[in-house]
């Protein structure tokens, strides 16, 4: 039996499995596909958190402030280049406009505005869906006291692609910086940049590369080892774009975290359903087992825990058919909070949908709305599938998977 089986292989997920395991606990992680990180800009969103806690029924309101900071250092304690600062931190999009987020790898963190010094963009041929005209442009808006030029870079391993006219995507450049001919083709680019940068004066300040893919290997592993060099410039990464090679790598990064804490791992497994009884102090269940299909069999899960992070709407956890009452949660069958409106003529305006998912008392346990009681002793609901919360207009994606995700591991 284990002490916990995590469903759902998203960001809350990998974070509740992590920190289980890293308590010693035995934890198993049931995941149909690869999850949404793959979609993950490289940065982690907290959004106005005093502002949000006081919303009603909004996640926030479960954890107090040290909750939040404690989730916010253990995803800096497992991957060391995070950098944890009191304010919002600043990086370039891949227009080469500036957004800003709460936690994010000091390759991306901006440089003071005020400042001067000389951005020089390096585009490799042939990048996917990559416009530096407009790049520099924006560049240039949000420093005006820097100067921004480019330079284009020819890479040996992708000559073939670009004669044939086959665009290349920043994961299949970021695959390429991992490798030794990759980091020395870089090193040079920028070795000529540095050269030329100082023999004509451009200069008045520091000189800063900027590259649209993933080059630094902050997220490495135990079981990766990658060539790595040290440039003569500082290297300022763009927060990606999809497929983003920052997501690839930061999943592929937590499945090794998890699995040499000696969690254990099962991928392309559906989740179908749970079994238990009433307890006899109160009217929760409590859950014994989870059923899954695997590879053509189906298997029963024996667990003391188990944590909900399915993702949602976007991330399959909740299904919805032509019908408006065929809208559930699609493994525990779980109740859900589901508005009266679903969406907002304005297309730009919070969207009520954002809104659905699972209703839950302060340890994350679900609850039936129209009773108020917990359905499920010890089933635990985290990120996405929580209710009352909207990840794009309260910026808050990241904050509330990765401090649920790790409250949910302290209750293992």
């Amino acid at each position: 039996m284990w002490d916990a089986v995590v469903v759902g292989g998203g960001l809350a997920g990998w974070i509740a499995g992590i920190r289980a395991a890293q308590r010693g606990k035995k934890v198993l992680l049931v995941t149909e596909g690869v999850g949404t990180l793959f979609y993950f800009s490289g940065i982690f969103d907290y959004g106005d958190v005093e502002r949000l806690r006081h919303l009603p029924k909004h996640p926030y309101t479960l954890f107090n402030s040290q909750a939040i900071v404690q989730g916010k250092h253990f995803v800096q304690e497992i991957c060391p280049e995070y950098v944890v600062n009191d304010r919002p931190q600043s990086a370039f999009t891949v227009l080469g406009t500036v957004r800003q987020g709460d936690l994010m790898p000091r390759s991306m963190v901006l440089p003071d505005r005020q400042e001067q010094g000389e951005f020089v963009l390096l585009v490799p041929e042939g990048l996917k869906d990559f416009f530096p005209e407009t790049v520099v442009a924006n560049m240039a808006r949000e420093f005006p006291g820097w100067q921004v030029n480019v330079k284009r870079m020819q890479v040996d391993a992708l000559a073939e692609w670009t004669r044939l006219g086959k665009s290349v995507s920043s994961i299949d450049y970021a695959n390429i910086w991992r490798s030794e001919e990759g980091q020395r083709a870089l090193t040079n680019e920028i070795e000529e940049i540095k050269r030329q940068s100082q023999g004509a004066g451009r200069s008045q300040g520091k000189i800063v590369v900027v590259l649209p893919s993933l080059v630094r290997e902050y997220f490495d592993s135990s079981r990766t080892k990658p060539y790595k060099s040290e440039f003569s410039l500082p290297v300022l990464e763009m927060s990606s774009f999809v497929p983003s090679p920052h997501g690839r790598y930061f999943a592929e990064y937590l499945k090794h975290r998890f699995t040499d804490l000696g969690g254990e791992l099962m991928i392309g497994a559906r989740a179908l359903s749970l079994n238990g009884e009433s307890t006899s102090e109160s009217q929760a269940k409590a859950c014994q087992e989870l059923k899954v299909h695997s590879m053509g069999k189906t298997l029963r899960l024996k667990g003391k825990k188990f944590i909900l992070a399915t993702g949602g709407l976007l991330g399959g956890g909740i299904k919805v058919g032509m019908a408006r009452k065929s809208i559930h949660e699609g493994v525990f069958d779980l109740p859900l909070f589901v508005p009266k409106e679903w969406s907002e003529s304005q297309f730009f305006a919070p969207q009520p949908f954002a809104q659905i998912g699972v209703e839950t008392d302060e340890f994350m346990r679900p609850l039936d709305p129209t009773r108020g009681q917990v359905v499920w002793d010890n089933v635990h609901v985290v990120g996405r599938m929580l209710a009352h919360w909207d990840p794009w207009t309260q910026r808050c994606g990241g904050g509330v998977s990765v401090t649920s995700g790790y409250a949910a591991a302290e209750l293992v």
